[in-house]
């Protein structure tokens, strides 16, 4: 599916979704990618303090601004992202990555 591909150029890119459980546009940022693209490709980092794996510290380390913020290639992508946006943000990071490695 489109959903799974994109989570596949994600994970290459060590994309991260950084959200709280009880964020409603997490969920549906979830949703529009699907439980497989996150179980298999998309890490998620839960920032609540009452939330499951709860990485609050990490989410203050990184200064997450809102729910959901994506961390892709290094760069930050506050607020729920359409699939079109993500792919423009993958072609974006793909291209910065690839050239930045060329003399």
């Amino acid at each position: 599916s489109r959903a799974l591909a994109i989570a596949q150029q994600l994970k290459q890119l060590d994309a991260t979704m950084y959200g709280a459980f009880w964020c409603s546009h997490c969920y549906d940022q979830k949703q529009s990618l699907g439980k497989e693209a996150f179980s298999r490709y998309i890490t998620y980092v839960e920032c609540s303090k009452d939330g499951v794996n709860s990485q609050t510290k990490l989410c203050k380390e990184k200064d997450v601004p809102g729910y959901p913020t994506w961390e892709i290639g290094g760069e930050f992508y506050p607020g729920e992202q359409e699939l079109d946006e993500l792919e423009e943000i993958i072609s974006t990071s793909s291209s910065i990555s690839s050239s930045s490695g060329r003399q």
